[in-house]
């Protein structure tokens, strides 16, 4: 202590070591004064050997070593630029002060804060009341900062804070820790302990510095502290408030008063590194680039005060890339959880989930002191395609099941795992807490009930609307979803749509228009229509951009069509399905041990197929892009058709046709066309039917429907003139008189269907009663409002013969058709998510992680599967892709990596190589593929044999088989279209030709029946000709190409059969004249010329090699 005295304490500790002392050698007092030196001179690895070599004695003998080993233990656990701060007293700005928070940090401030209470209770024990005070304020704020201890801090501070004596030292603590406070009780408490104590105290000049900081603005934050300057002053350092009051002028583009106090400061000595950092705060608010410019400071000073200063800006304006890059620095700086978690909310808004997910990997021991970073991990590994993991970790966080970020996960993962029955549960909890919901929470909630089928999915509707009270996107969206669901017969759901409309602006989200209007922009919406369909029938457009721009969906254009051209016996009205292209031939690959990049297309085609599991099972490991459930998730409610109610009703006529309380309208008479011009081909008929003369037959006939009818061509703005035709129009109106004089309406259902009509319709000037037993011709708007308002039922018991028109019928058939389709397609959608499903909880399914599409303006393409799948070229040895536009490549790449591109046909192939199938199989799968009408499936020589083989021939005669007909029509279909581009899909068309011609020499074998043979033959022949694909030939050399090939391919087929006994040559060259040679030369005599001249240089080329040698000889 002399030493001290006289050299410092930096002399001190040297003569120590000089004179080869050890701590073990002080008595406790001697380490007491040996740990403050070093705590004040910063030898912090001198400090923890002196705190190691402290003994319980030492302590109870020197109760202040209790303050100081807590010190010495907290030091470490803060940045070395601010470990000074922490040794005087605890910092002001508590709640952001940088503390480490990693496993070694939290357990040295345990270890503090249990130092800290023994200092605590030994400072009672001594009537040190101020000791105690001091040291049990860093305890609350150790419990404050450390999640474990928080709730308990927090307890701690409420009851501190309804003490009047010491709630004021105390305020800055609530408010930096989100504890409200009344701020006029605070003043008011302020004023009284000025006049209590007759001045300023310390706890009231920080409780008053503490209310500067949440003023309103930045300016009023500067009044503040120079409304209260003086009496501050002396508790509270003159140059920290100026410093504050530049900040909070500068921010309030004050700079002329900002400049003023840095003046007052200059005058009062500051060093010329802070006036520097002042002068750049206000210059920067004259709108010079203040990230810049912290930049530079930094740059400059690598200090860490400018670090933390630079990533506060960065994070207050958004700027996540730099953050992302400075964050990182800070955080290596400090391990402090509040900068963890600024740097997580970087990688997020980055989209950075990889990077996310590693940082957290290697600081684990953040995650269970912070919710935010475990909801962060949880999300980032979703993203990273993690999916079971992602779900683990949600569940760790099931006391925050309350909040949208954990809900939305929820979802999100039930839908991305295939798990789509877990969400009955979400949905249940969602109604269970409806109160506590938004008005948008409560409509997404409806909307998944709804395609799930689940019940208060009406409820939460309702609900929603009555919570949105005028807010129209909501009331709009509530009205489709209500349509969607079958309830827009509800007088309310109508209602939605009408307030809706009101109060939508010119940003909608609805508008009014015109018919006209709307009629004027078809021409626009024609072109591009037909502008994507030509796109994509020449391959030049993926199937799901395709189907984006015409405002459906991939299934819309693969899967619907593929089970309605099933169904479909006239090929020429089939659809095209573009899976694959004629510009690649069959290719072959090994399954064994391979992993598989599966696109969305070739998932529907293989659960179309029904082989999806045995396809999967071949491989050692499957990956799908991200988006692949959820994507299936949205297909699966597209799926059903949007109006429900419609289905509904036309199961309804349907029956009322079978048990004939409804007639199939039968006309024994043509409209007139003027007529018809005028109200339509359908109203027309009806029209003249009811007005046709019929004797003997009193009945009256009558055609029901609403007024007014408008001419067709003035775009519902002009009425049809029908007064000629009075005597049998008839409203609904009057059915509904006549259904309650025959007793089949009640007073209240007459009411109810009044009240509706007046709504829907206008009747009739001197329209006729209807009589008894008269017969009612409705057309398709008549029949809609009787079946809403449950009245066409009652037609027939009422004596009355309901006739419907053949346009409602249609319709009614083409819904149920619908219907019937929308079911095999959902059998699709669900057997590619069990399968999915299954195996990714056993692993073998793999997938990706989320693209980044920060840069791109519409989501929906980048996060479409088909293309994801371009990015698992890194991960994977082959890629399955049904889409002509993408397969029509050799490869994918993606990262500088290259995979092959096949599609299910090859992997059909693969898959009977592999003896997965068998060949029988395999043409069962291919032909269902030709019935279903995807294009460009190749013709083998190998199926058609087969096919041709099962065959039998009548009357000279080949009678197809369905495998056989289906190669025809298959065929046949790509010929009647321009989807086949050539030059560029000729590998195809060559193929399919030379098959024909192969089959048909392999047909004249010996052993084999002449005639059968001569009528299969007969048969091929007609698909060889050329001629029938010009349309697809390039204008200019069509002519040439279709002579030439015609010939070459004929010529084919003169080339003589080698193995073969002569009496079969014969029959076949017999046939070849007969069949092919005589018709050529008769009817294309060119054609003719061109074979007898190649065949005569042929001829010619093969004897002069023989006349040669015999010259030799």
């Amino acid at each position: 202590m002399i030493v001290a005295h006289h050299d410092g304490a930096e002399g001190a500790l040297s003569w120590l070591d000089d004179a080869g002392y050890t701590v073990r050698e002080l008595d406790s007092d001697g380490k007491s004064f040996l740990l403050s030196h070093q705590l004040q001179l910063g030898r912090w690895d001198k400090v923890a050997q002196t705190v190691g070599a402290l003994s319980e004695t030492d302590f109870d003998k020197t109760p202040i070593l209790h303050h100081l080993a807590a010190l010495a233990t907290l030091g470490p656990t803060v940045p070395q630029d601010f470990r000074a701060v922490v040794l005087t007293e605890v910092p002001f700005e508590s709640r952001e002060f940088p503390i480490a928070s990693d496993a070694i940090a939290m357990d040295a401030r345990r270890a503090a804060h249990t130092h800290f209470l023994n200092a605590v209770k030994a400072a009672n024990q001594l009537a040190c009341p101020r000791a105690a005070r001091m040291d049990d304020e860093y305890t609350l704020w150790l419990e404050l900062r450390d999640p474990a201890q928080s709730a308990q801090g927090k307890k701690r501070l409420e009851n501190i804070l309804r003490d009047p004596s010491t709630a004021l030292g105390f305020v800055h603590y609530a408010f930096q820790f989100g504890i409200k406070l009344d701020l006029d009780a605070v003043e008011r408490d302020i004023e009284r302990s000025i006049a209590i104590n007759g001045g300023m105290t310390i706890d009231a000049a920080i409780a008053r510095f503490a209310l500067a900081f949440v003023q309103p603005t930045p300016e009023e934050a500067a009044n503040y502290i120079t409304r209260h300057h003086n009496q501050l002053a002396a508790h509270i350092d003159t140059k920290l408030m100026r410093y504050r009051q530049i900040e909070m002028l500068s921010r309030a583009g004050l700079t002329e008063r900002a400049n003023e106090v840095l003046d007052r400061l200059i005058e009062e000595g500051i060093l010329a590194e802070q006036e520097s950092n002042l002068r750049r705060i206000i210059s920067e608010a004259k709108g010079s680039d203040l990230i810049e410019s912290l930049k530079a400071q930094y740059e400059t000073t690598s200090a860490l005060g400018d670090l933390i200063n630079l990533v506060a800006e960065l994070e207050n304006h958004k700027r996540w890339d730099d953050l992302c890059e400075f964050g990182k620095r800070l955080f290596k700086e400090t391990h402090s959880l509040r900068d963890a978690e600024r740097l997580v909310n970087a990688f997020d808004n980055t989209q950075r989930s990889e990077k996310l997910v590693g940082f957290l990997n290697e600081n684990t021991d953040l995650l269970s002191q912070s919710n935010h970073l475990r909801m962060s991990y949880a999300w980032g590994l979703y993203y990273e395609g993690a999916f079971l993991e992602s779900r683990t970790a949600l569940a760790e966080l099931s006391d925050d099941e309350g909040s949208p970020n954990y809900r939305t996960l929820q979802v999100n993962l039930g839908i991305a795992t295939g798990d789509w029955a877990s969400l009955t549960a979400y949905i249940a909890n969602e109604y269970k807490n409806r109160n506590d919901r938004s008005a948008h929470d409560l409509l997404g909630a409806a909307q998944l009930a709804i395609h799930l089928g689940l019940p208060h999915a009406k409820d939460l509707l309702f609900e929603a609307v009555e919570k949105a009270d005028d807010e129209s996107a909501v009331l709009t969206a509530a009205y489709f979803i209500a349509t969607s669901a079958g309830w827009e017969g509800d007088l309310q759901v109508y209602q939605w749509l009408e307030k809706a409309a009101k109060l939508s602006g010119d940003d909608g989200p609805l508008k009014r228009m015109r018919l006209k209007d709307i009629l004027d922009r078809k021409p626009e919406w024609d072109r591009r229509e037909s502008e994507t369909w030509h796109l994509l029938s020449r391959g030049q457009m993926p199937i799901f951009l395709a189907a984006q721009s015409l405002n459906r969906t991939l299934i819309d254009l693969t899967t619907f069509p593929a089970f309605a051209n099933l169904n479909e016996t006239d090929p020429r009205r089939r659809s095209a399905i573009p899976a694959y292209s004629g510009r690649r031939v069959s290719l072959e690959f090994d399954v064994g041990g391979k992993a598989l990049a599966l696109d969305a297309t070739a998932l529907l085609t293989l659960s179309f197929l029904k082989i999806l599991d045995v396809a999967l099972d071949a491989f050692e490991t499957i990956y799908i892009p991200h988006s692949t459930l959820g994507w299936l998730f949205e297909e699966y409610q597209k799926a059903t058709f949007h109006q429900p109610s419609r289905i509904e009703n036309a199961h309804k006529v349907r029956d009322l046709l079978a048990k004939d309380v409804l007639v199939k309208f039968a006309p024994s008479t043509a409209a007139s066309s003027d007529l018809s011009a005028q109200v339509g081909d359908e109203l027309a008929a009806l029209i003249t039917e009811a007005e046709k003369g019929r004797d003997d037959d009193d009945t009256q006939h009558i055609v029901v429907r609403s007024a007014p009818v408008y001419r067709l061509s003035s775009l519902m703005e002009e009425e049809a003139d029908l007064s000629s035709h009075a005597a049998v129009l008839s409203s609904c109106l009057a059915v509904v008189d006549k259904l309650r004089q025959k007793g089949q309406l009640t007073a209240d259902e007459e009411k109810r269907a009044r009240a509706y009509l007046h709504l829907h319709e206008k009747p009739w000037l001197d329209q006729p009663d209807i009589a008894d037993g008269a017969t009612l011709y409705l057309d398709d708007i008549t029949i809609s409002y009787l079946l809403h308002l449950g009245l066409l039922g009652k037609l027939k018991a009422a004596g009355l013969t309901a006739v419907v028109s053949p346009r409602e019928v249609s319709e009614v058939d083409a819904l149920i058709s619908y219907e019937n389709m929308s079911d095999e397609v959902k059998k699709v959608i669900e057997g590619i998510r069990a399968s999915l499903k299954s195996r990714m909880e056993s692993g073998q399914v793999r997938v990706s992680r989320r693209r980044n599409f920060v840069e791109c303006e519409e989501k929906s393409i980048p996060e479409h599967p088909s293309v994801g799948i371009l990015a698992l070229a890194t991960y994977c040895d082959i890629a399955i892709i049904d889409d002509r536009f993408l397969n029509q490549h050799a490869n994918i790449e993606s990262g500088g990596t290259q995979v092959p591109v096949f599609s299910t046909l090859d992997l059909l192939n693969a898959l009977v190589t592999a003896g997965v199938l068998t060949d029988d199989e395999r043409l069962e799968h291919r032909t269902r593929l030709r019935r279903a009408g995807y294009f460009f499936v190749p013709v083998t020589v190998e199926e058609l044999e087969q096919s041709l083989r099962d065959t039998t021939v009548a009357d000279g005669a080949v009678v197809e088989t369905a495998e056989l007909k289906a190669i025809r029509e298959s065929v046949l279909r790509v010929r009647m279209s321009n989807w086949l581009q050539l030059p560029e899909e000729a590998p195809w068309l060559d193929g399919t030709l030379k098959a024909f011609v192969r089959v048909i020499r392999n047909l004249w074998r010996d052993g084999a029946d002449i005639e059968e043979i001569t009528a299969r033959s007969n048969w091929l022949v007609k698909h060889i000709d050329i001629r029938g694909w010009a349309h697809c030939l390039v204008p200019e050399t069509a002519d040439n190409v279709v002579r030439i090939g015609r010939a070459t391919y004929i010529l084919l087929m003169l080339l003589p059969l080698t193995e073969v006994k002569q009496r079969v040559e014969d029959a076949y060259c017999k046939w070849v004249e007969e069949c092919i040679l005589a018709p050529i030369q008769e009817q294309f005599p060119e054609v003719y010329a061109w074979l007898v001249n190649w065949f005569r240089s042929y001829v010619a080329n093969m004897a002069e090699p023989q006349l040669s040698e015999g010259e030799n000889w």
